[in-house]
Protein backbone atom coordinates (compact mmCIF):
# COMPACT_ATOMS: atom_id res chain seq x y z
CA UNK A 1 0.00 0.00 0.00
CA UNK A 2 1.32 3.01 -0.46
CA UNK A 3 1.04 6.48 0.83
CA UNK A 4 0.86 10.08 -1.26
CA UNK A 5 3.99 12.34 -1.16
CA UNK A 6 3.21 15.28 1.46
CA UNK A 7 3.89 18.86 -0.20
CA UNK A 8 4.69 21.61 2.36
CA UNK A 9 4.73 25.73 1.90
CA UNK A 10 6.54 27.75 3.97
CA UNK A 11 6.78 30.80 4.00
CA UNK A 12 9.79 33.43 5.36
CA UNK A 13 9.59 36.81 5.65
CA UNK A 14 11.86 39.27 3.97
CA UNK A 15 9.93 42.64 4.81
CA UNK A 16 12.96 46.21 4.78
CA UNK A 17 15.55 43.51 5.83
CA UNK A 18 17.48 44.34 2.65
CA UNK A 19 17.33 48.29 3.21
CA UNK A 20 18.94 47.73 6.70
CA UNK A 21 21.72 45.24 5.32
CA UNK A 22 22.77 48.46 3.01
CA UNK A 23 23.57 50.26 5.94
CA UNK A 24 24.90 47.96 8.28
CA UNK A 25 27.35 46.71 5.28
CA UNK A 26 28.56 50.43 4.26
CA UNK A 27 29.10 51.11 8.20
CA UNK A 28 31.06 48.37 8.47
CA UNK A 29 29.11 46.94 11.42
CA UNK A 30 29.40 43.52 11.64
CA UNK A 31 33.24 43.67 11.38
CA UNK A 32 33.34 46.26 13.98
CA UNK A 33 31.33 44.11 16.76
CA UNK A 34 33.43 41.38 15.22
CA UNK A 35 36.66 42.87 16.15
CA UNK A 36 35.35 44.13 20.06
CA UNK A 37 33.96 40.34 20.88
CA UNK A 38 35.09 37.25 21.65
CA UNK A 39 33.85 34.26 19.65
CA UNK A 40 32.57 31.27 20.78
CA UNK A 41 32.73 27.80 19.34
CA UNK A 42 29.68 26.28 21.12
CA UNK A 43 27.17 29.05 19.46
CA UNK A 44 25.55 28.33 16.36
CA UNK A 45 25.85 32.12 15.12
CA UNK A 46 28.36 34.16 16.76
CA UNK A 47 27.78 36.65 19.05
CA UNK A 48 28.06 39.42 16.18
CA UNK A 49 25.94 38.40 14.34
CA UNK A 50 23.36 38.13 17.00
CA UNK A 51 23.68 41.58 17.47
CA UNK A 52 23.12 42.07 14.15
CA UNK A 53 19.92 40.71 14.25
CA UNK A 54 19.19 42.34 17.91
CA UNK A 55 19.43 45.52 16.03
CA UNK A 56 17.78 44.40 13.38
CA UNK A 57 14.86 44.03 15.12
CA UNK A 58 14.93 47.16 17.02
CA UNK A 59 15.27 48.89 13.94
CA UNK A 60 11.96 47.49 12.64
CA UNK A 61 10.05 46.49 15.73
CA UNK A 62 11.33 45.74 19.32
CA UNK A 63 10.39 42.28 20.47
CA UNK A 64 11.04 40.99 23.95
CA UNK A 65 14.10 38.76 23.93
CA UNK A 66 12.19 35.28 24.73
CA UNK A 67 10.26 36.09 21.34
CA UNK A 68 13.43 36.78 19.12
CA UNK A 69 14.29 33.09 18.42
CA UNK A 70 11.14 32.58 16.71
CA UNK A 71 11.28 36.28 14.96
CA UNK A 72 14.70 35.31 13.34
CA UNK A 73 13.24 31.72 12.75
CA UNK A 74 10.50 33.18 10.69
CA UNK A 75 13.08 35.64 8.06
CA UNK A 76 14.95 34.29 5.01
CA UNK A 77 18.09 35.38 6.44
CA UNK A 78 19.74 35.79 2.78
CA UNK A 79 18.45 39.33 2.84
CA UNK A 80 20.26 40.24 5.74
CA UNK A 81 23.61 38.01 3.86
CA UNK A 82 23.68 34.96 5.73
CA UNK A 83 23.65 32.09 3.39
CA UNK A 84 22.73 28.82 5.59
CA UNK A 85 22.49 29.97 9.16
CA UNK A 86 22.06 27.45 11.93
CA UNK A 87 19.09 28.97 13.65
CA UNK A 88 17.44 25.61 14.77
CA UNK A 89 19.29 26.30 18.20
CA UNK A 90 18.85 29.76 18.90
CA UNK A 91 17.35 30.73 22.32
CA UNK A 92 16.62 34.12 24.47
CA UNK A 93 19.70 33.14 26.49
CA UNK A 94 21.85 33.80 23.29
CA UNK A 95 20.80 37.13 22.50
CA UNK A 96 21.34 38.02 26.45
CA UNK A 97 24.76 36.44 26.52
CA UNK A 98 25.36 38.29 23.57
CA UNK A 99 24.27 41.60 25.59
CA UNK A 100 26.47 40.87 28.78
CA UNK A 101 29.40 40.67 25.99
CA UNK A 102 28.80 44.17 24.63
CA UNK A 103 28.35 45.27 28.28
CA UNK A 104 31.88 43.90 28.75
CA UNK A 105 33.38 45.42 25.77
CA UNK A 106 35.02 49.02 25.04
CA UNK A 107 31.57 50.60 24.08
CA UNK A 108 33.27 54.17 23.88
CA UNK A 109 35.66 53.19 21.27
CA UNK A 110 33.06 50.82 19.56
CA UNK A 111 31.16 54.07 19.41
CA UNK A 112 33.60 56.29 17.97
CA UNK A 113 34.64 54.07 15.10
CA UNK A 114 31.50 53.26 14.25
CA UNK A 115 30.69 56.88 14.26
CA UNK A 116 33.25 57.78 12.19
CA UNK A 117 32.51 54.98 9.71
CA UNK A 118 28.76 55.83 9.37
CA UNK A 119 30.39 59.69 8.89
CA UNK A 120 32.94 58.64 6.21
CA UNK A 121 30.58 56.15 4.37
CA UNK A 122 27.80 58.68 4.08
CA UNK A 123 29.65 61.83 3.88
CA UNK A 124 28.05 63.60 6.83
CA UNK A 125 28.61 66.53 7.74
CA UNK A 126 28.80 67.51 11.40
CA UNK A 127 29.82 71.24 11.76
CA UNK A 128 26.99 71.83 14.22
CA UNK A 129 25.55 69.04 16.60
CA UNK A 130 22.82 69.30 18.78
CA UNK A 131 21.99 67.37 22.36
CA UNK A 132 19.41 66.71 24.41
CA UNK A 133 18.22 64.42 27.18
CA UNK A 134 14.87 62.15 28.09
CA UNK A 135 13.83 59.37 30.22
CA UNK A 136 13.34 56.20 30.06
CA UNK A 137 11.00 54.51 32.74
CA UNK A 138 11.24 51.03 33.86
CA UNK A 139 8.86 48.49 35.11
CA UNK A 140 9.82 46.06 38.09
CA UNK A 141 12.54 45.77 40.36
CA UNK A 142 16.20 46.03 38.43
CA UNK A 143 18.37 46.39 41.21
CA UNK A 144 22.14 46.93 40.47
CA UNK A 145 25.04 49.27 39.82
CA UNK A 146 27.17 49.21 36.30
CA UNK A 147 30.37 49.81 36.12
CA UNK A 148 29.60 52.90 34.72
CA UNK A 149 27.41 54.21 37.38
CA UNK A 150 23.85 53.56 36.07
CA UNK A 151 21.13 52.59 38.32
CA UNK A 152 17.60 53.43 37.71
CA UNK A 153 16.65 55.92 40.31
CA UNK A 154 13.16 58.11 40.46
CA UNK A 155 13.98 61.60 38.62
CA UNK A 156 12.24 63.87 36.74
CA UNK A 157 9.64 62.26 34.45
CA UNK A 158 9.44 62.65 31.31
CA UNK A 159 7.01 60.28 30.75
CA UNK A 160 4.99 61.75 33.32
CA UNK A 161 5.75 58.53 35.53
CA UNK A 162 6.97 60.02 38.76
CA UNK A 163 6.33 56.69 40.59
CA UNK A 164 8.68 54.52 38.11
CA UNK A 165 12.34 54.45 38.40
CA UNK A 166 14.02 55.50 35.10
CA UNK A 167 17.18 56.07 33.36
CA UNK A 168 18.32 59.21 31.51
CA UNK A 169 19.23 59.11 27.84
CA UNK A 170 20.99 61.64 26.46
CA UNK A 171 21.33 61.73 22.41
CA UNK A 172 23.38 64.29 19.96
CA UNK A 173 22.90 64.45 16.14
CA UNK A 174 24.40 66.75 13.55
CA UNK A 175 22.47 68.81 11.44
CA UNK A 176 23.27 66.94 8.35
CA UNK A 177 19.60 64.83 8.77
CA UNK A 178 19.75 64.58 12.31
CA UNK A 179 22.02 61.47 12.47
CA UNK A 180 22.65 60.18 15.56
CA UNK A 181 26.60 60.69 16.95
CA UNK A 182 26.84 60.12 20.25
CA UNK A 183 24.54 58.74 23.47
CA UNK A 184 25.16 58.34 26.74
CA UNK A 185 22.86 56.98 29.85
CA UNK A 186 22.67 58.16 33.37
CA UNK A 187 21.33 57.16 36.86
CA UNK A 188 17.49 58.27 36.71
CA UNK A 189 18.04 61.27 39.19
CA UNK A 190 21.23 63.09 37.13
CA UNK A 191 20.61 66.35 36.61
CA UNK A 192 21.11 67.44 32.81
CA UNK A 193 23.37 70.23 34.21
CA UNK A 194 25.94 67.78 35.01
CA UNK A 195 26.05 66.10 31.50
CA UNK A 196 27.05 68.19 28.74
CA UNK A 197 30.47 68.83 29.77
CA UNK A 198 31.45 65.11 29.46
CA UNK A 199 29.31 64.81 25.71
CA UNK A 200 31.41 67.48 24.28
CA UNK A 201 34.45 66.28 25.38
CA UNK A 202 33.13 62.18 23.91
CA UNK A 203 32.18 64.54 20.42
CA UNK A 204 35.57 66.40 20.30
CA UNK A 205 37.20 62.98 20.07
CA UNK A 206 34.36 61.77 17.12
CA UNK A 207 34.47 65.00 15.56
CA UNK A 208 38.09 65.55 15.71
CA UNK A 209 38.61 69.19 16.62
CA UNK A 210 36.71 71.38 18.57
CA UNK A 211 35.56 73.86 17.11
CA UNK A 212 32.01 72.73 16.06
CA UNK A 213 28.62 74.37 17.35
CA UNK A 214 27.50 72.94 20.43
CA UNK A 215 23.61 73.46 20.46
CA UNK A 216 21.58 72.44 23.49
CA UNK A 217 18.85 72.92 25.77
CA UNK A 218 18.68 76.08 28.93
CA UNK A 219 20.82 73.07 31.08
CA UNK A 220 23.60 74.28 29.37
CA UNK A 221 23.22 77.89 30.66
CA UNK A 222 25.73 77.58 33.07
CA UNK A 223 28.85 79.44 34.37
CA UNK A 224 30.83 76.43 34.74
CA UNK A 225 30.16 74.42 31.00
CA UNK A 226 29.67 77.36 29.05
CA UNK A 227 33.38 78.32 30.40
CA UNK A 228 34.75 74.80 29.50
CA UNK A 229 33.59 74.97 26.15
CA UNK A 230 34.94 78.67 25.28
CA UNK A 231 37.99 77.56 26.87
CA UNK A 232 38.23 74.36 25.17
CA UNK A 233 38.02 76.21 21.74
CA UNK A 234 34.53 75.33 21.49
CA UNK A 235 31.16 77.60 20.49
CA UNK A 236 27.78 76.81 21.85
CA UNK A 237 24.03 78.35 21.22
CA UNK A 238 21.50 77.82 24.12
CA UNK A 239 18.20 79.23 24.93
CA UNK A 240 18.14 81.11 28.65
CA UNK A 241 16.49 79.81 31.52
CA UNK A 242 13.46 82.16 32.64
CA UNK A 243 14.85 82.76 36.35
CA UNK A 244 17.68 84.16 35.16
CA UNK A 245 17.90 88.08 36.49
CA UNK A 246 18.87 89.17 32.71
CA UNK A 247 15.48 87.30 31.01
CA UNK A 248 13.19 88.96 34.21
CA UNK A 249 14.51 92.27 33.92
CA UNK A 250 13.48 92.12 29.78
CA UNK A 251 10.46 90.55 30.87
CA UNK A 252 9.51 93.58 33.36
CA UNK A 253 10.80 96.40 30.64
CA UNK A 254 8.31 94.90 28.08
CA UNK A 255 5.17 94.86 30.58
CA UNK A 256 6.08 98.34 30.99
CA UNK A 257 6.73 99.83 27.11
CA UNK A 258 7.42 98.00 24.38
CA UNK A 259 10.77 97.60 22.49
CA UNK A 260 11.23 97.82 18.68
CA UNK A 261 11.51 95.02 16.83
CA UNK A 262 12.41 94.36 13.09
CA UNK A 263 11.44 91.31 10.76
CA UNK A 264 14.31 88.75 10.81
CA UNK A 265 13.21 85.83 9.10
CA UNK A 266 9.90 83.67 7.57
CA UNK A 267 9.20 80.36 7.10
CA UNK A 268 6.70 77.34 6.05
CA UNK A 269 5.24 76.46 9.13
CA UNK A 270 6.44 73.11 10.16
CA UNK A 271 3.44 70.54 8.64
CA UNK A 272 1.43 73.22 7.20
CA UNK A 273 3.11 74.12 4.35
CA UNK A 274 -0.18 77.11 3.79
CA UNK A 275 0.97 78.53 6.98
CA UNK A 276 3.59 81.23 7.35
CA UNK A 277 5.72 81.61 10.42
CA UNK A 278 7.42 85.47 11.02
CA UNK A 279 10.51 85.86 13.29
CA UNK A 280 11.41 88.90 14.66
CA UNK A 281 14.69 90.17 16.62
CA UNK A 282 14.27 93.05 18.95
CA UNK A 283 16.78 95.89 18.85
CA UNK A 284 19.41 96.50 21.22
CA UNK A 285 22.33 94.87 22.44
CA UNK A 286 22.22 92.44 25.67
CA UNK A 287 24.87 90.45 27.08
CA UNK A 288 24.61 88.00 30.17
CA UNK A 289 26.16 88.94 33.55
CA UNK A 290 28.35 86.21 34.12
CA UNK A 291 30.98 85.33 30.81
CA UNK A 292 29.37 88.27 28.89
CA UNK A 293 28.20 86.30 26.45
CA UNK A 294 25.73 88.41 23.94
CA UNK A 295 21.68 87.36 23.74
CA UNK A 296 19.53 87.69 21.28
CA UNK A 297 15.61 88.50 21.81
CA UNK A 298 13.19 86.69 19.49
CA UNK A 299 9.39 87.47 18.65
CA UNK A 300 7.90 84.21 17.31
CA UNK A 301 4.52 84.68 15.55
CA UNK A 302 3.40 81.16 16.14
CA UNK A 303 4.61 81.25 19.67
CA UNK A 304 2.84 84.15 20.77
CA UNK A 305 -0.50 82.24 19.58
CA UNK A 306 0.60 79.03 21.46
CA UNK A 307 1.35 80.89 24.43
CA UNK A 308 -1.67 82.95 24.59
CA UNK A 309 -3.88 79.47 24.35
CA UNK A 310 -1.97 77.72 26.76
CA UNK A 311 -2.93 80.62 29.10
CA UNK A 312 -6.45 80.66 28.50
CA UNK A 313 -6.61 76.67 28.72
CA UNK A 314 -4.84 77.37 32.00
CA UNK A 315 -7.26 79.80 33.08
CA UNK A 316 -10.45 77.94 32.58
CA UNK A 317 -8.88 74.89 33.96
CA UNK A 318 -8.09 77.16 37.08
CA UNK A 319 -11.60 78.64 37.20
CA UNK A 320 -13.14 74.96 36.83
CA UNK A 321 -10.98 74.06 39.90
CA UNK A 322 -12.08 77.41 42.16
CA UNK A 323 -15.96 75.97 41.09
CA UNK A 324 -15.07 73.26 42.68
CA UNK A 325 -13.27 74.70 45.62
CA UNK A 326 -16.36 76.67 46.25
CA UNK A 327 -18.16 73.38 47.37
CA UNK A 328 -15.60 72.34 50.13
CA UNK A 329 -14.87 75.54 51.51
CA UNK A 330 -16.77 76.21 55.31
CA UNK A 331 -16.37 72.67 56.03
CA UNK A 332 -13.55 70.42 57.66
CA UNK A 333 -10.44 72.47 56.77
CA UNK A 334 -11.60 75.24 54.91
CA UNK A 335 -13.16 77.02 57.67
CA UNK A 336 -10.97 79.81 58.33
CA UNK A 337 -10.14 82.71 55.70
CA UNK A 338 -6.44 82.13 55.95
CA UNK A 339 -7.35 78.01 55.04
CA UNK A 340 -9.51 79.03 52.13
CA UNK A 341 -7.35 81.97 50.22
CA UNK A 342 -4.19 79.67 50.52
CA UNK A 343 -5.54 76.72 49.09
CA UNK A 344 -7.22 78.80 46.58
CA UNK A 345 -3.78 80.51 45.67
CA UNK A 346 -2.39 77.07 45.93
CA UNK A 347 -4.56 75.76 42.70
CA UNK A 348 -3.99 79.11 40.83
CA UNK A 349 -0.02 78.27 41.51
CA UNK A 350 -0.78 75.08 40.51
CA UNK A 351 -1.97 76.43 37.00
CA UNK A 352 0.65 79.21 36.06
CA UNK A 353 -1.84 81.73 37.05
CA UNK A 354 -0.98 83.19 40.14
CA UNK A 355 -1.06 87.00 39.83
CA UNK A 356 -4.15 86.69 36.95
CA UNK A 357 -6.75 86.23 39.12
CA UNK A 358 -8.07 88.21 41.49
CA UNK A 359 -10.26 86.52 44.73
CA UNK A 360 -12.66 88.51 46.93
CA UNK A 361 -13.76 86.85 49.41
CA UNK A 362 -16.68 87.75 51.06
CA UNK A 363 -17.88 87.37 54.75
CA UNK A 364 -20.91 86.56 55.81
CA UNK A 365 -22.66 86.54 59.61
CA UNK A 366 -25.82 85.31 60.10
CA UNK A 367 -27.00 86.02 63.45
CA UNK A 368 -29.38 83.62 65.83
CA UNK A 369 -31.33 84.12 68.60
CA UNK A 370 -32.45 82.01 71.38
CA UNK A 371 -35.26 83.19 73.93
CA UNK A 372 -34.12 81.53 77.71
CA UNK A 373 -36.14 78.38 78.54
CA UNK A 374 -39.10 77.89 80.39
CA UNK A 375 -42.57 80.36 80.51
CA UNK A 376 -42.36 84.29 80.32
CA UNK A 377 -42.25 86.15 83.13
CA UNK A 378 -42.97 89.58 83.60
CA UNK A 379 -39.13 90.29 83.46
CA UNK A 380 -37.08 91.69 80.71
CA UNK A 381 -36.50 88.76 78.68
CA UNK A 382 -32.32 88.06 78.21
CA UNK A 383 -32.01 86.49 74.76
CA UNK A 384 -28.58 84.91 73.75
CA UNK A 385 -27.18 85.42 70.10
CA UNK A 386 -25.11 83.58 68.29
CA UNK A 387 -23.25 84.38 65.38
CA UNK A 388 -22.22 81.75 62.42
CA UNK A 389 -19.57 82.93 60.02
CA UNK A 390 -19.55 82.41 56.56
CA UNK A 391 -17.53 82.84 53.51
CA UNK A 392 -18.04 82.84 50.07
CA UNK A 393 -15.35 82.94 47.05
CA UNK A 394 -15.34 84.97 43.89
CA UNK A 395 -13.08 85.50 40.94
CA UNK A 396 -12.46 87.27 37.94
CA UNK A 397 -9.30 88.02 35.73
CA UNK A 398 -7.25 90.95 35.67
CA UNK A 399 -7.69 92.93 33.18
CA UNK A 400 -4.57 95.01 33.50
CA UNK A 401 -2.17 91.92 34.55
CA UNK A 402 -3.49 90.10 31.55
CA UNK A 403 -2.45 92.39 29.15
CA UNK A 404 0.49 92.64 30.63
CA UNK A 405 1.16 89.42 30.17
CA UNK A 406 0.02 89.29 26.67
CA UNK A 407 2.84 92.10 25.75
CA UNK A 408 5.46 89.42 26.60
CA UNK A 409 4.03 86.38 24.43
CA UNK A 410 6.08 84.34 21.71
CA UNK A 411 9.51 85.72 23.49
CA UNK A 412 12.36 83.73 23.59
CA UNK A 413 16.17 84.47 24.30
CA UNK A 414 19.09 82.28 22.70
CA UNK A 415 22.56 83.01 23.96
CA UNK A 416 25.68 82.78 21.48
CA UNK A 417 29.25 82.42 22.75
CA UNK A 418 30.39 83.36 19.57
CA UNK A 419 29.66 86.65 18.42
CA UNK A 420 30.75 86.25 15.01
CA UNK A 421 27.58 83.97 13.94
CA UNK A 422 24.58 86.26 13.02
CA UNK A 423 21.21 86.56 15.08
CA UNK A 424 19.64 84.60 11.90
CA UNK A 425 22.01 81.68 11.73
CA UNK A 426 21.44 81.31 15.76
CA UNK A 427 17.86 81.36 15.34
CA UNK A 428 18.40 78.55 12.55
CA UNK A 429 20.14 76.49 14.08
CA UNK A 430 18.13 76.66 17.44
CA UNK A 431 15.58 75.44 15.76
CA UNK A 432 16.81 72.52 14.06
CA UNK A 433 16.44 71.05 17.95
CA UNK A 434 12.91 69.78 16.49
CA UNK A 435 14.52 66.83 14.42
CA UNK A 436 16.60 65.70 18.03
CA UNK A 437 12.95 65.69 19.75
CA UNK A 438 11.84 63.64 16.55
CA UNK A 439 14.42 61.42 17.12
CA UNK A 440 13.27 60.65 20.67
CA UNK A 441 9.35 60.06 19.21
CA UNK A 442 10.80 57.37 17.24
CA UNK A 443 13.00 56.63 19.99
CA UNK A 444 9.66 55.96 22.29
CA UNK A 445 6.95 55.42 19.95
CA UNK A 446 8.41 53.09 16.99
CA UNK A 447 11.69 51.00 18.68
CA UNK A 448 9.79 51.22 22.31
CA UNK A 449 12.57 51.55 24.20
CA UNK A 450 10.25 51.91 27.07
CA UNK A 451 9.25 50.24 29.23
CA UNK A 452 12.66 48.40 30.20
CA UNK A 453 11.80 44.81 30.33
CA UNK A 454 15.17 43.09 31.90
CA UNK A 455 16.03 42.03 35.17
CA UNK A 456 19.92 42.67 35.02
CA UNK A 457 20.67 46.64 34.86
CA UNK A 458 23.84 45.80 32.55
CA UNK A 459 21.91 44.33 30.04
CA UNK A 460 20.12 47.32 30.00
CA UNK A 461 22.98 49.61 29.48
CA UNK A 462 23.71 47.11 26.57
CA UNK A 463 20.81 47.43 25.51
CA UNK A 464 20.88 51.04 25.00
CA UNK A 465 23.53 50.87 23.04
CA UNK A 466 21.99 48.14 20.59
CA UNK A 467 18.79 50.99 20.40
CA UNK A 468 21.21 53.78 19.55
CA UNK A 469 22.17 51.87 16.64
CA UNK A 470 18.88 50.99 15.54
CA UNK A 471 18.11 55.13 15.29
CA UNK A 472 21.69 55.14 13.60
CA UNK A 473 20.39 52.85 11.04
CA UNK A 474 17.14 54.27 10.49
CA UNK A 475 18.67 58.21 10.37
CA UNK A 476 21.08 57.26 7.50
CA UNK A 477 18.12 55.48 5.81
CA UNK A 478 16.04 58.28 5.50
CA UNK A 479 18.90 60.53 5.02
CA UNK A 480 20.29 58.74 1.96
CA UNK A 481 16.22 58.62 0.59
CA UNK A 482 15.74 62.23 1.41
CA UNK A 483 19.04 62.73 -0.50
CA UNK A 484 18.63 61.05 -3.82
CA UNK A 485 15.23 62.78 -3.83
CA UNK A 486 16.46 65.94 -3.74
CA UNK A 487 19.38 65.50 -6.63
CA UNK A 488 17.35 63.45 -8.80
CA UNK A 489 14.50 66.05 -8.44
CA UNK A 490 11.87 62.84 -8.71
CA UNK A 491 8.51 63.04 -7.17
CA UNK A 492 7.14 61.87 -4.18
CA UNK A 493 7.37 58.78 -3.10
CA UNK A 494 3.51 57.54 -2.57
CA UNK A 495 4.36 55.40 0.85
CA UNK A 496 1.03 56.17 2.63
CA UNK A 497 -2.39 54.79 1.46
CA UNK A 498 -4.13 55.83 -0.91
CA UNK A 499 -1.39 56.18 -2.83
CA UNK A 500 -0.99 59.68 -1.56
CA UNK A 501 2.32 61.43 -1.58
CA UNK A 502 5.29 61.30 1.17
CA UNK A 503 7.24 64.35 0.54
CA UNK A 504 9.68 63.44 3.39
CA UNK A 505 9.76 60.00 3.51
CA UNK A 506 10.10 58.34 7.14
CA UNK A 507 11.64 54.92 7.60
CA UNK A 508 8.82 53.89 9.93
CA UNK A 509 5.96 54.05 6.72
CA UNK A 510 9.22 52.63 4.49
CA UNK A 511 9.30 49.59 6.55
CA UNK A 512 5.61 49.64 6.55
CA UNK A 513 5.68 49.40 2.89
CA UNK A 514 8.15 46.84 2.32
CA UNK A 515 6.62 45.20 5.52
CA UNK A 516 4.78 42.38 3.36
CA UNK A 517 6.89 41.03 1.00
CA UNK A 518 8.22 37.40 1.53
CA UNK A 519 9.83 34.36 -0.10
CA UNK A 520 7.79 30.90 -0.80
CA UNK A 521 9.58 27.45 -1.06
CA UNK A 522 7.73 24.02 -1.48
CA UNK A 523 9.48 21.18 -0.26
CA UNK A 524 8.50 17.85 -0.53
CA UNK A 525 10.30 14.68 1.66
CA UNK A 526 12.82 17.37 2.87
CA UNK A 527 13.80 17.97 -0.72
CA UNK A 528 13.27 21.74 -2.55
CA UNK A 529 10.51 21.49 -5.59
CA UNK A 530 9.44 24.97 -6.28
CA UNK A 531 10.71 28.96 -4.82
CA UNK A 532 9.11 31.80 -5.27
CA UNK A 533 8.74 35.22 -4.28
CA UNK A 534 6.01 38.02 -3.89
CA UNK A 535 6.20 40.82 -6.84
CA UNK A 536 7.68 43.94 -6.10
CA UNK A 537 5.64 47.36 -6.97
CA UNK A 538 6.60 50.42 -8.92
CA UNK A 539 6.82 52.12 -5.63
CA UNK A 540 9.19 49.60 -4.38
CA UNK A 541 11.21 49.86 -7.36
CA UNK A 542 11.85 53.58 -6.92
CA UNK A 543 12.72 52.96 -3.45
CA UNK A 544 15.54 50.20 -4.86
CA UNK A 545 16.69 52.29 -7.58
CA UNK A 546 17.24 55.36 -5.58
CA UNK A 547 19.19 53.60 -2.69
CA UNK A 548 21.35 52.19 -4.95
CA UNK A 549 20.10 48.29 -4.71
CA UNK A 550 19.39 45.51 -7.69
CA UNK A 551 16.10 43.92 -7.64
CA UNK A 552 17.89 40.83 -8.47
CA UNK A 553 20.01 41.37 -5.32
CA UNK A 554 17.15 42.30 -3.38
CA UNK A 555 15.64 38.20 -2.97
CA UNK A 556 19.43 37.03 -1.92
Amino acid sequence: MSTAATRKLSRLQVGALPLIRSIIERIQLRELLQQCLPCSSRQSLARADLLVLLVANLTLAKDPLYELADWVRSLDLRALGYKNPAVGSLSDDGFARALDKLYEADRASLLTRLVVAAIRAFEVHSERIHNDSTSVKACGRIAGLTRTGLELRRGHSKDHRPDLRQLVYTLSVSDDGAVPIHHHVYPGNRNDETTHIETWDALCQIHGRPDFLYVADCKLCTRKQLGYILEHGGKAITILPHNLVEVRHFYEQMRTSPIAKKLLWRRAKPNYPTLTESFYLFEGSYFTQHGHYPIYWFFSSEKRQRDYQGRQERLESAERALAQLTLKINGRHLKSRKQILRAAKDLLQHYGVDGLIDLPLQTHVHVIRHRPRGRPSLQKVLYRYEHHVSYSLHWSRNKVALAAKARTDGLFPLLCTDPSIPPKAVLQAYKFQARLEKRFAQFKSIHRAAPLLFKRIRRVEANMFAFFIALLIQALLERELRRRLDQRRAPPLKLYPEDRDAPHPTSSQLFKTFDRLSTYAITQDGQLCEQYHDELTDTHRTVLSLLGIEESTFWK
